[in-house]
C-alpha cells in the first residue's frame, strides 16, 4: 500500500502508473533514439553566401523562416545571396549523400571518418571523444533535447524554429558565434568547452535554455553529436558552393568530400590547441577606487570615440551599437537571418556576461555577424578598459559613482516592413 492513502486509492494509483510507463515504452519515449533505417535529409534549402552590407528593415515575420532568407530585400537581391543545392546535376546529389553516408554514417549510427581514416581524423575523435558509442549517445539525447529547435541535420529548421528569435543555430556552416579561440574569420571553431559552457548556462535573451540538470557525461555526449552534426554540414556546405561556382569542381564528388572533411577536421583541430585559444592579459590590478575610476573612463572614452585622434585610440562601438546599443540597426548575418547588436545598456550578453566572456568578444570579435576582433588594434589593458566600463554601464548608480554620462538621445524610428 501508499502510505497515507486508503486501500483502494493506493491500488487504483499504482494501476495508473502502471499503464502510463507502459505506454511511454509502446511510444518510444523511454531512452529511444533514432530509427536505424533513418538518414540524414539532402540539403535542399539554399545557402547563404556573404551577407549584404546594408541594414535590414526589422526582423522577419512569426513564421516566415525559413522559407525566406535575408527576409525584406527583393527576391532577386536575395536570389543573388544563395546557392541552389537543386542545380546539382543528379549523379553529383548521389555521389555527394553516398560519400557523407561513407564519412559520417546516420543519426542511429553517426560516426566521423571511414575505417581508412587518415591520422589527423584518428586524432580529432580521440581529442574530441567522437568514438561511436559517444555519439550514439549523443545522437539520442539529441533527439529528445534539440532536435524540435535544431532539425534533424543540425539545421536549425526545427519545428519551434520559425517562430522563435533568434532562431536556433544552423550548424551546417560550422560557424558558431561564441567562442574562446582565436582564429581568423570563417575558419574560427569554437573550443569544446565553449559548447560545454552554452549547454550549461543557456543562452540569455533567447530560446536556448540551460541544460546544467543533465549529468555531465550527457552534456560531453551532446557536444560530441554537435560538433558531428557540425563537421558533417560544413563538408557538404563546401562542397556544393564548390560544384556550383563559376569555377566548378575540379576534382570527382567524392575526392572534394574527402578534401574539404580534411580542412573541416584540421579548423577543429587548430581551436583545441593552446595556441589558438585566447590569452587574455593579466586583469589589471588597482590600488585604489581612483585607479578603478580612470580605467572605465578610458573604456567610455574610446568606446564613444568614433576614430582614432593622434595617440587616442576608438574602439569604433558606436559604429553598431548605436546610442550604446538602443538605438542599433538591424543587420543581416551569415546565416541568411536578421540580428540586431546588443543593447548594451541592458546588461544582457548572449554570449556571457563573467568579465573574461566581455574580454573575448572584444578580443576576436563574434563570429557570422558584424561584431569585428579588436585584438590588432587594442592592446590586453585597453580591451580590460572597455570590459570595465562595460560592466558599469547597465547600472544608472554605478555610472554616476563613476562620473559617466550618457548623452541622451530620441528613439530613432526603424522603418516597417514593405
Amino acid at each position: 500500500m501508499i502510505a497515507g492513502l486508503p486501500g483502494k486509492f493506493a491500488l487504483r494509483s499504482v494501476a495508473f502508473v502502471s499503464v502510463f510507463l507502459g505506454l511511454l515504452v509502446l511510444s518510444g519515449c523511454e531512452g529511444e533514439g533514432y530509427p536505424d533505417d533513418l538518414v540524414y535529409a539532402p540539403r535542399t534549402d539554399p545557402l547563404p553566401t556573404t551577407p549584404p552590407d546594408k541594414d535590414a528593415p526589422a526582423f522577419d515575420r512569426p513564421g516566415e523562416y525559413p522559407e525566406v532568407l535575408f527576409a525584406g530585400m527583393a527576391a532577386d537581391e536575395r536570389g543573388k545571396l544563395l546557392v541552389y543545392p537543386a542545380k546539382l546535376k543528379e549523379d553529383q546529389h548521389q555521389a555527394l549523400e553516398k560519400s557523407l553516408t561513407r564519412l559520417f554514417g546516420t543519426p542511429a549510427h553517426p560516426r566521423v571518418g571511414s575505417s581508412d581514416a587518415s591520422d589527423s581524423v584518428k586524432k580529432l575523435t580521440q581529442d574530441l571523444y567522437l568514438d561511436e558509442e559517444t555519439l550514439a549517445r549523443g545522437s539520442m539525447l539529441y533527439r529528445h533535447q534539440c532536435l524540435h529547435c535544431h532539425g534533424l541535420n543540425g539545421d536549425g529548421r526545427g519545428a519551434t524554429a520559425p517562430w522563435v528569435h533568434p532562431h536556433p543555430r544552423d550548424y551546417r556552416q560550422g560557424r558558431f558565434k561564441f567562442t574562446s579561440s582565436s582564429q581568423q574569420e570563417g575558419r574560427r571553431k569554437p573550443r569544446r568547452e565553449d559548447l560545454l559552457r552554452t549547454l550549461r548556462e543557456g543562452i540569455d535573451s533567447s530560446s536556448m535554455p540551460s541544460f546544467r540538470l543533465l549529468p555531465d557525461e550527457d552534456l560531453e555526449a551532446l557536444v560530441s553529436y554537435v560538433i558531428h552534426l557540425s563537421v558533417r554540414g560544413q563538408t557538404e556546405f563546401e562542397v556544393i558552393k564548390s560544384a556550383l561556382s563559376a569555377e566548378g569542381l575540379d576534382q570527382s564528388v567524392d575526392e572534394a568530400v574527402n578534401a574539404f572533411f580534411e580542412d573541416v577536421v584540421n579548423q577543429w583541430q587548430d581551436a583545441q590547441t593552446p595556441n589558438n585559444a585566447i590569452q587574455p592579459g593579466p586583469y589589471p590590478k588597482f590600488a585604489n577606487d581612483q585607479e578603478m575610476r580612470a580605467s572605465v573612463q578610458r573604456g567610455f572614452d574610446m568606446f564613444v570615440r568614433a576614430k582614432a585622434e593622434g595617440s587616442k585610440k576608438s574602439a569604433g562601438c558606436l559604429g553598431c551599437h548605436t546610442d550604446f546599443g538602443r538605438q542599433s540597426a538591424y543587420k543581416y548575418d551569415a546565416w541568411g537571418t536578421i540580428v540586431r547588436p546588443a543593447d548594451l545598456t541592458t546588461g544582457i550578453y548572449r554570449g556571457g556576461r563573467r568579465p573574461i566572456d566581455l574580454y573575448y568578444r572584444i578580443h576576436s570579435g563574434i563570429n557570422g555577424v558584424n561584431m569585428p576582433a579588436s585584438k590588432d588594434n587594442l592592446n590586453p589593458n585597453e580591451i580590460w578598459d572597455l570590459v570595465n566600463f562595460l560592466q558599469v554601464l547597465p547600472y544608472r548608480s554605478m555610472r554616476e559613482s563613476y562620473g559617466i554620462q550618457l548623452e541622451s538621445k530620441e528613439p530613432t524610428q526603424v522603418a516597417a516592413r514593405p
